[in-house]
């Protein structure tokens, strides 16, 4: 009877600690951009695929603590986003194949002509995480890239898994 009672317990410790989950793959920190310390406007984790596939994506206004911001996006690449970014971002046809991804869409990006970028390639083969150049070139997406709008002061964050 003691081994029973044992069993369940474990077993019932095991559910409610399984049962947790957090937004953002568990992070609370972007590109140096801190929840906590920024506005969050919007967010949305899709991660429920196979092996943690899926999208997310967070909006945060950095108005009020636009110096803090502009520290950290001063390494980041201007506008306009690289070629390859641009078409898996907001789609478009290259070399005779069509980019019909559009994720932009999805992530509420707007179209910003003065702003900084940043790219991570997270994939298991980059070489360069910086470096978008094979990103169209494999079978699976792993890539977080944010855009920080001048602006309105408004960081776009988007975390893509295929």
């Amino acid at each position: 009877m003691r081994y029973v009672t044992l069993i369940i317990s474990i077993i019932i410790v095991c559910i409610v600690f399984s049962s947790c989950s957090t937004v953002g793959s568990g992070q609370n920190e972007y590109f140096g951009f801190k929840t906590s310390v920024f506005a969050v406007i919007e967010e949305k984790d899709a991660h429920g695929g196979f092996h943690g596939d899926g999208l997310y994506y967070l909006i945060l206004d950095c108005s009020e603590k636009r110096e803090q911001a502009t520290k950290l996006i001063k390494d980041w690449s201007p506008l306009p986003l690289s070629e390859n970014l641009q078409l898996v971002m907001y789609g478009g046809e290259k070399d005779g194949v069509n980019y019909g991804y559009n994720l932009a869409e999805e992530a509420h990006w707007p179209i910003i002509n003065n702003g900084v970028y940043k790219f991570v390639d997270r994939h298991h083969e980059a070489d360069d995480k910086s470096d978008d150049t094979n990103l169209l070139n494999r079978y699976s997406f792993n890539f977080s890239v944010a855009l920080y709008d001048l602006d309105t002061n408004t960081l776009y964050y988007f975390e893509f898994d295929t």
